[in-house]
């Protein structure tokens, strides 16, 4: 990885904002031809963006970096490729003849301009690419800053986004916390981040110097409902498997379940016996993600043994030691943790599952509506009836929520994904993300005929008052 100094930064800042006022309405084959680049990027490094992801996560299974990180960044793109030329085109708003004559109305859709976009280590390929395909499909330059937490995924972007783009067009630039500081600061047209929330927060700060509008893709404790009926193998295994994908690095992981009283070792029991079949061996295992590195390692360690010190139950499911050379954890549970410990503080972001018992549903929905509002809730439950369904759906508030699936309402490109409160702001993917990254603009084309124009013109008179009154009519 290299680092980008504040003068080369400052540089390409400059000259992309000359390339936007040179070229401020790239046509619909110019953005074309920009995510055809995109596309051919990812489709030619796919073992490269392999090796490095598994360096450094120092195990990662390359099925998963297919899946989920170049394949997340192919997915959104051709969504977007076979639907653009419908998003781009003109809007007309219909006008009362009787108040506005031959007048016209329309919105029309216009880049914003230059955007920053900051990227986390978790998805350090999908993260810092896949909503820069909404930002090129609506006509902006972008340059992204990748994680210094993920160097082998960082250098192989900086050394290769010359062959498919000018920088004038995109850009990858690297640094630590002093660079992302920086970075923040410039008055950038808009500028994305995507990352935790107390650091969300320090953005949102820097680009409110320069009025910058910001899209936040943060995290939050996300909830799982298990209803009665959703407690037995299938269900728990799901739930396991998603929160198992990448170590639970992921923004949309599950953070902790809430389970029926008098079901919670019943859910237990399952959840070791499942897991066990799946995985005999799991230390050691190619498909167990490390833990991107030492600190968050050791994090998550010092969790664990504060929730043992305080008398909660932790469970190993595999009756395993984690591994510090490969940073490969066991999956645990932390059984009725008290509201103190770190890990029902903080959104934990590893292979940890506190799990709590309520005794009604409205309990469950009153104690997740006390909390910050999360990126995603789930609810698990076999019968699919239509009221408990729909009662979860309008109870939480969340960015997105999942029946009987994890992660899903993030993953399809033609709908949106973002937070709300604490777990962010705006959002990318769907139709919606593209108009996230574009100002809509409306165009009023005024004819001669126009009565309410003529109604405020000079002197005010008869015409003037008969629109007065047509307005309480």
């Amino acid at each position: 990885m290299q680092e980008t100094t504040r003068e080369a930064l400052d540089a390409l800042f400059t000259k992309q904002k000359a390339a936007f006022r040179a070229n401020n309405n790239p046509s619909y084959e110019q953005r074309m031809e920009w995510l055809r680049a995109l596309e051919k990027w990812m489709m030619d490094l796919r073992p490269e963006i392999q090796r490095a992801v598994a360096e450094d996560f120092s195990v990662h299974s390359p099925a998963i970096t297919d899946i989920f990180e170049t394949g997340g960044v192919l997915g959104r793109n051709r969504y977007i490729q076979a639907f653009l030329e419908e998003w781009m085109a003109p809007s007309p708003r219909p006008l009362p003849p009787e108040a506005h004559g031959s007048s016209t109305c329309e919105v029309i859709l216009q880049p914003q301009g230059v955007m920053g976009n900051i990227s986390p280590w978790n998805f350090p390929i999908e993260c810092s690419l896949v909503m820069v395909n909404e930002m090129l499909a609506a006509g902006n330059r972008v340059i992204v800053k990748v994680s210094e937490l993920a160097p082998a995924t960082a250098d192989l972007l900086q050394r290769t986004v010359g062959d498919y783009f000018d920088d004038d067009v995109l850009a990858i630039v690297a640094g630590g916390i002093e660079f992302s500081q920086y970075f923040s600061g410039l008055p950038w047209d808009h500028l994305t981040y995507t990352g935790n929330t107390s650091v969300g927060r320090l953005i949102m700060q820097e680009a409110a110097k320069n009025l910058t509008p910001v899209t936040l893709e943060l995290g939050g404790k996300n909830p799982t409902i298990f209803l009665d009926d959703g407690i037995d193998e299938q269900h728990i295994l799901e739930y396991l498997s998603f929160k198992f994908c990448k170590s639970g690095q992921i923004c949309t992981s599950p953070d902790y379940a809430l389970v029926p009283e008098g079901r919670l070792e019943e859910w237990i029991d399952i959840a070791k016996s499942v897991w066990q079949k799946a995985y005999p061996q799991f230390i050691g295992h190619p498909d167990v993600t490390g833990i991107i590195n030492d600190r968050h390692y050791n994090r998550l360690l010092d969790w664990l043994e504060e929730a043992r010190q305080s008398g909660a139950e932790v469970i190993a499911l595999n009756d395993e030691e984690p591994d510090p050379q490969t940073r490969q954890m066991p999956m645990y549970l932390v059984v009725n943790p008290g509201e103190e410990l770190a890990v029902m503080r903080e959104e934990v972001f590893g292979p940890i599952t506190p799990i709590k018992t309520y005794s009604s549903v409205e309990e469950a929905y009153d104690y997740i509506a006390g909390r910050e509002r999360p990126l995603a809730s789930y609810l698990v439950t076999a019968a699919r009836n239509e009221a408990d369904v729909e009662s979860f759906k309008r109870s939480i508030i969340s960015g997105g929520a999942g029946v009987n699936v994890f992660g899903f309402q993030a993953a399809w490109p033609g709908a949106p994904f973002g937070g709300t409160g604490g777990s962010g702001i705006g959002c990318h993917a769907g139709k919606e993300g593209f108009l996230n990254y574009c100002h809509a603009k409306t165009v009023f084309n005024c004819a001669q005929d126009n009565p309410v124009k003529v109604s405020v013109c000079v002197p005010y008179g008869e015409v003037t008052q008969a629109v007065a009154d047509a307005s309480f009519g």
